[in-house]
């Protein structure tokens, strides 16, 4: 008895002994946001005083000493962000998590990010000439005082990922990485293709393709400143995107109010960029001061300039331009030279190059990737390739010529007068991105930034074209003068929601343009006449009410009435008299997307499969189309290929759509309809990489919240269509953020969850309830005001 006593006291000292080591190695891992750290290459001492939420507010006597700081601090709120990142730009994450991720590896390699990178860095940051140089040098110094000095995040310790030092090339891979997320013409125009060749035109007339006639544009204006191989390759990539760990970006809103439109006398700017949801959070927020230089901004992972932000003189917002900056070339493979393709009617030679992917507990994968005139074959990511297969090649915009993304970058974060900023924007090839400006001289303004080729009047982007004859080549490029772009126009406002901009050189550009609900929403509530203040502009944000979607729902009641059953008439009733609304308590939105879920998923699959379908579901081609295909009573795609002795018409997959709907909410939900509540259905979760693993879902993950919002409403919380009366959010407004050009440090923001991506740092999550329920928090610049309120100062000095 005596024994078990005490092999019981001995387990418990042991266990008692083990929660210890591990609460101080626990601790031993949380960022430094107080006391002394002394580093090597600082010239001068730097004071970052942190406010409630966790932004650093970095003050140094010099430029490099500032960005060095800033590197340092980003480092160790965001190291494993920074390092995933690069990771799977640069087809690197098979190393670490293992051969499951060789398809991710493969398609980014074949892209050719790697080489992108590293030819940009070399053109750009092999010097130290100019001060967007050392500046963005002096940040890698500081990332790398971190990985040198600082403690290793704790998923480097549970993954087993070495530290290494970034490089110059590693900025060049976030930008390429970024530039992914825009490009979506990389996963539809493959199904557009498929769609084409199996089925033709009558098919591909039901979706929107081209830019609907109804298409809210942005209307342009040059004012003066103011003085002052489908199948597999469908399956290919679509399984690839589906192991990325990092969230990709999906589009955005921006707008910006004149002097004479605002209640301040200023223009005000909002904004909320749209990215795929994860932990942590993408944006990272920092404030700078140095002698000469005052700017808040928004920093993606690894690249030293803030995309978003303001300085002392003026700011600007981002979104997605969608300009259509891939294009898939079939290529005509030489009989006598299987190294040969034509070009131009000419034999030209095919390049290749080999990279080499090393695999977590594997031999390493070599990966032959070859090259024609008009890129990458992409073939190459593809399993298995038969030899009838066409060869396909892939042009894009950001690696086929130099990137000035960073030097832009620059420009912007320092401008000091209207033109500095109209400088920055030019220099942007890729992504193409809508620029929109406001500044303390009254000015405002909007760009659409992106180096777009003239293409042939016959040809269609979203479709495969001719690699051989050379009839479907550019011919050129415009000049950034023809781009779209308004400049105090005289409606006294700019914006963008991802949708159509007014013509280039009399040419409608060709893009994957979203539909016009956020768009006519935004203008209509921008269109009003009385002045719009700072709590206008934050109330817009959160607006959920879609203009269309009602149209579409009406669309559907009215061919249920027409089979006259009267198990649905409250579904009809619902539909009819939804406003559009997608508040928490609502039904409609419930009832309504289970019926548009049920029909496209009636509807589709059989003609193109299941990849295709889901490569096609969430694009802004599908969502451009619901009205169009839905009023279409004689479209072909009404027939279910799969049944052979009957052809079904609409009104059979509405009422089939429909009664799926009824025993799913019924099942679910109960048969009480005020009981099919949006927020029962529609909630939001922020998952980190490891939190794919149980029990680590529960110590790294952040949520799930109920929120109200939906798929382009203004608050653009998105989720893919399913029948399953479940909707997990999956992307929307990576940030909220107002800024009043009149009261530029008191800027309004939020984050998703928090500043820190470190676990146990107190800012991992500390803005979540906030940013679900609506809530901002203020963008400080004013330094006695900074000094008042933080709690934490860290000094960093010199050697």
């Amino acid at each position: 008895m005596q024994i078990i006593k005490r092999i019981a006291i001995s387990l418990i000292v042991l266990l008692s002994v083990g929660v210890v080591a591990l609460f101080i190695f626990l601790q031993m891992q949380k960022p430094s946001y107080s006391g002394e750290i002394t580093l090597q290459g600082l010239n001068e001492e730097v004071e970052v005083l942190y406010d409630d939420f966790g932004v650093p507010h970095i003050y140094a006597k010099n430029e490099l000493d500032a960005y060095y700081a800033l590197g340092y601090v980003h480092a160790q709120d965001r190291l494993f962000q920074m390092e995933m990142l690069r990771r799977a730009a640069g087809g690197r994450l098979s190393e670490i998590l293992g051969k499951d991720l060789l398809k991710i590896d493969k398609l980014f390699r074949t892209l050719g990010l790697n080489e992108f990178a590293e030819k940009n860095a070399k053109q750009f940051l092999s010097s130290d000439t100019a001060a967007y140089q050392r500046e963005a040098l002096a940040y890698q110094k500081g990332i790398n005082a971190f990985i040198k000095n600082g403690p290793t995040p704790l998923e480097f310790t549970i993954i087993g990922i070495p530290k290494t030092e970034f490089e110059p090339k590693d900025i060049y891979l976030a930008v390429g990485f970024m530039s992914f997320g825009f490009a979506e013409g990389l996963r539809v125009d493959p199904v557009l293709e498929k769609i084409r060749r199996q089925y033709g035109n009558e098919y591909l007339n039901d979706l929107a393709i081209e830019t609907p006639m109804d298409a809210e544009r942005i209307a342009s204006f040059k004012g003066s400143p103011k003085n002052a191989g489908t199948d597999q390759l469908i399956t290919s990539i679509n399984e690839a995107l589906d192991l990325i760990p990092i969230p990709l970006w999906t589009g955005s809103n921006g707008w910006v109010v004149s002097a004479d439109k605002s209640t301040s006398g200023f223009p005000i700017l909002a904004n909320d960029t749209h990215i795929g949801f994860g932990q942590p959070a993408v944006w990272y927020e920092a404030h700078i001061e140095y002698p000469g230089h005052s700017f808040y901004g928004h920093h993606i992972a690894g690249i030293p300039f803030g995309l978003l932000g303001n300085n002392k003189h003026g700011g600007w917002g981002l979104t997605m331009f969608e300009n259509d900056e891939t294009d898939f070339f079939v290529e005509e493979l030489n009989p006598e030279n299987n190294n040969e393709v034509k070009f131009k009617a000419e034999w030209k030679s095919i390049q290749s190059r080999e990279e080499i992917i090393k695999v977590k507990g594997e031999k390493d994968v070599s990966l032959k990737i070859r090259t024609t005139p008009h890129g990458p074959i992409v073939n190459g990511i593809v399993e298995e390739v038969n030899d009838t297969d066409p060869i396909i090649s892939l042009t894009w915009m950001l690696t086929s010529h130099p990137n000035e993304a960073l030097h832009a970058a620059y420009l912007l974060n320092h401008a000091e007068s209207f033109e500095d900023v109209q400088k920055a924007a030019s220099l942007f090839t890729s992504p193409g991105l809508n620029i929109m400006y406001g500044d303390v001289e009254g000015n405002i303004a909007w760009w659409a930034v992106a180096k777009l080729p003239v293409r042939p009047k016959h040809v269609q982007s979203k479709l495969f074209l001719d690699g051989a004859s050379g009839v479907d080549e550019y011919q050129g490029y415009y000049d950034f003068s023809k781009n779209p772009q308004s400049i105090n126009p005289p409606w006294g406002y700019v914006y963008s929601s991802n949708n159509q901009p007014d013509t280039v050189d009399g040419v409608l550009y060709p893009g994957y343009y979203y539909p016009k609900p956020r768009a006519s929403r935004i203008v209509s509530l921008l269109q009003q006449k009385k002045k719009l203040s700072t709590n206008d502009m934050r109330s817009m944000n959160l607006d959920v009410v879609s203009e269309t979607a009602p149209q579409i729902a009406r669309e559907i009641a009215s061919v249920l009435k027409s089979l006259d059953k009267q198990e649905y008439a409250t579904i009809i009733s619902i539909l009819e008299k939804w406003n559009g609304d997608h508040q928490l308590q609502d039904t409609a939105p419930s009832i309504y997307y289970s019926v548009l879920s049920n029909i496209l998923y009636l509807t589709i699959p059989d003609e193109i499969g299941d990849p295709a379908f889901k490569a096609l579901l969430n694009s802004s081609v599908m969502k451009s189309s619901y009205l169009k295909l839905i009023s279409n009573d004689s479209s072909k795609w009404w027939d279910n290929r799969n049944t052979a002795n009957e052809i079904e018409t609409r009104s059979k997959i509405f009422d089939e759509a429909a009664s799926k709907t009824l025993r799913m909410l019924q099942t679910k939900y109960g048969s009480d309809e005020s009981q099919w509540t949006w927020n029962k259905m529609h909630s939001l979760t922020h998952n980190h990489p490891l939190g794919a693993v149980k029990p680590l879902d529960k110590i790294f993950n952040v949520g799930p919240f109920e929120v109200p919002g939906g798929i382009e409403v203004i608050n653009n919380l998105m989720f893919t269509l399913d029948t399953v009366g479940h909707y997990p959010v999956i992307s929307g407004p990576a940030l909220r953020k107002v800024t009043d050009f009149g009261d530029l440090q008191n800027g309004f923001t939020v984050s998703p969850t928090g500043q820190s991506g470190n676990r146990m740092s107190k800012h991992y999550q500390d803005q979540a309830e906030m940013f679900a329920t609506g809530k901002v928090r203020k963008m400080l610049m004013n330094e006695s005001e900074i000094k008042e309120i933080s709690k934490n100062r860290l000094l960093l000095k010199p050697e």
